[in-house]
């Protein structure tokens, strides 16, 4: 994880994990498949036709990967099959086409056996499966998303060689879903995905300023998901300010952001004001070495502590509560009061 991304929880299975509850609801998926996708077949599709599918179409080799969902929806009257895959690694998976493949073969074969079909039926159909692979890494996405690129030679067996296509949602690198772009689509999927992209924190809490400002047609429950999404990907306190902005009346959002904005970046200057100071130091002309550390020792904790006083005043003067400050500065609630109550009298 980059120094970008320190607001972000470093365990992938957890941010795996929030990915699937996000799409195991079935209006956050239509979102993803009409207006993210933007496919011929999501156009009629509606909620109430998408049914959740138990995980045990998945091969034994990946049962255990929670990322792995897959829909199954009726429309005019025929079943289609989705499947969608979540992977957020750090790297790029070039054997993708390959394990689609499998879980396609899968899919398949549960319905040949539950369907029962005749060997001399005429019309025997089989579901279409449409697989959509998310991907949130730093590295652009650079595996083909067509099957028979995965051949020796495929080019020499023109048609007799299996082949299909994956859409591939590249979250940080695709430029179709730039900023602008997703801020344009003001929807749940766009919401996450200008979260999810790479930014400083400063930038996450413009986002969500901008998602709470002006992502005026989401719904209750879309924003509720929004909401567990940032409480199992970020990290506490900021994850917490995200969803109290999400939350408030949009008169407080600007001051709430410009707050949270401040004391983040003060908290940053601080840190590299810190870090230039002990630099010199240790630059200057050597000494007795023990006495040496022990004064960088004591320079930068006295340092760190008068950071985190100011801090703790500039958040007061700030209007944010105790609690807050407390996770911010990362004081005992009685300095906060302590201190509270001196900027009270002055």
């Amino acid at each position: 994880m980059n120094n970008e991304e320190k607001y972000k929880k470093n365990i992938h299975h957890i941010h795996d994990k929030s990915y699937k509850d996000l799409y195991s609801k079935r209006e956050v998926a239509l979102d993803l498949f009409k207006n993210i996708s933007n496919a011929n077949w999501s156009k009629d599709l509606k909620a109430e036709d998408l049914t959740l599918v138990n995980n045990t179409y998945i091969t034994a080799d990946y049962e255990e990967r929670e990322a792995d969902i897959v829909y199954k929806a009726n429309i005019n009257n025929s079943e289609v099959v989705f499947y969608i895959l979540l992977e957020f690694q750090s790297s790029v998976d070039y054997t993708m086409p390959l394990r689609l493949l499998f879980y396609m073969c899968e899919i398949l074969k549960e319905y040949a056996v539950n369907a029962k079909h005749k060997k001399y039926d005429k019309n025997v159909k089989i579901p279409a499966i449409v697989p959509i692979v998310l991907y949130n890494g730093e590295q652009v996405w650079d595996v083909p998303n067509q099957f028979r690129k995965m051949i020796y030679n495929e080019e020499l067996f023109g048609n007799n060689i299996l082949n299909f296509e994956y859409d591939i949602f590249d979250i940080s690198n695709d430029e179709k879903l730039n900023k602008d772009a997703l801020i344009d689509l003001k929807n749940v999927t766009a919401a996450i995905f200008l979260l999810d992209q790479k930014m400083d924190a400063i930038e996450f809490l413009e986002r969500i300023k901008v998602i709470a400002l002006y992502f005026n047609s989401l719904s209750d429950a879309e924003i509720k998901a929004i909401k567990k999404w940032i409480k199992n990907t970020v990290v506490d306190p900021l994850a917490e300010s995200a969803i109290k902005i999400l939350e408030a009346d949009k008169r407080e959002v600007e001051l709430m952001v410009a707050r949270n904005a401040f004391i983040l970046d003060e908290m940053k200057e601080n840190a590299k004001k810190e870090g230039r100071e002990e630099g010199i130091e240790e630059g200057r002309k050597e000494g007795i070495e023990e006495g040496r550390k022990e004064g960088r020792k004591e320079g930068r904790k006295e340092g760190i502590e008068k950071s985190k006083l100011e801090v703790v005043r500039n958040s007061i003067n700030n209007g944010l509560n105790d609690d807050i400050i407390c996770k911010i500065a990362n004081v005992s609630l009685d300095l906060v009061k302590k201190i509270r109550q001196e900027c009270e009298k002055n």
